[in-house]
């Protein structure tokens, strides 16, 4: 159905794409990568429209090779069972984004201090952890390594009031 959500795009003024990653305990990612198409579908829509917003719904980073071709990127973390309407409230700038990134988004895998099947996802009874203390932001200063958004990064874009979501 990406065909189908690119003519809509380039019909659309702007186009909003929600994507996520499945989390839950014992699932372990093996990639930082948008699973299945959806970074194929984020492209297609961003080539249609440039005035592309991608709403990430995702438990930690991922990488996004399709950045420099949208619009905006908005991270939902764990939104909760009105996030339809949270959503809405930022989008239409009725509430101001002004969450910062509790963790770094490297800007490739190969930014992150593990990089060997022994280190992650580990020999199938232990992991190591070979950075030490050098975790998250500290990897990247320590490493001098630019990430693609470091801990704590997190834009706003309006100035009015707060509004109480039901």
């Amino acid at each position: 159905m990406i065909d189908q959500a690119a003519a809509a795009a380039r019909a659309a003024d702007v186009a909003v794409v929600v994507v996520s990653v499945p989390a839950a305990e014992g699932m372990d990612r093996s990639t930082l990568a948008l699973p299945a198409d959806q970074d194929k579908l984020i492209s297609a829509v961003a080539a249609a429209n440039p005035r592309t917003v991608v709403v990430l719904n995702s438990s930690s980073a991922v990488t996004m090779p399709w950045l420099d071709n949208v619009g905006a990127v908005l991270e939902s973390w764990y939104p909760g069972q009105t996030s339809g309407t949270a959503l809405a409230h930022v989008l239409f700038g009725e509430v101001n984004p002004s969450g910062k990134l509790p963790v770094t988004f490297p800007a490739s895998e190969k930014q992150m201090p593990a990089r060997s099947t022994v280190e992650y996802p580990g020999d199938g009874s232990d992991v190591y952890y070979s950075e030490g203390l050098l975790v998250g932001y500290r990897w990247h200063d320590a490493t001098k390594q630019r990430p693609l958004f470091p801990f704590g990064f997190g834009l706003s874009y309006t100035s009015s009031g707060s509004v109480t979501c039901p």
